[in-house]
């Protein structure tokens, strides 16, 4: 099924949908599959290239999600349940998904 699929309540597990991982438990520069609530939106411009930053929290902690070139993206929005699939670094912000792949719930 697509990507605008929404989960049935017995897919969702009590941190996130089947297949990701509690954002307090990944490390940096592994591939990793997480879901969270979006907390904190904001654009910022990286070298006078407009990005998107997401901050996503679930719980257990929170990572940054930033697309550069972005300056939104339809449907994400504050309180908006996303699954970020990708590799995360360490950044000044935490944890951060440089233009991740990413379902919404």
């Amino acid at each position: 099924m697509g990507i605008f699929r929404r989960e049935r309540q017995e897919d969702v597990g009590s941190i996130g949908p089947v297949g990701t991982e509690p954002i307090g438990s990944i490390a940096a520069r592994r591939h990793v599959r997480v879901a969270g609530q979006v907390s904190r939106m904001r654009t910022k411009p990286a070298r006078g290239i407009p990005s998107l930053c997401v901050q996503v929290s679930d719980g257990t902690g929170t990572v940054v999600a930033l697309w550069t070139g972005r300056r939104s993206i339809g449907g994400v929005g504050l309180g908006r349940t996303i699954v970020l699939e990708g590799v995360a670094s360490d950044s000044p912000d935490g944890l951060t998904f440089m233009n991740p792949s990413y379902e919404l719930h």
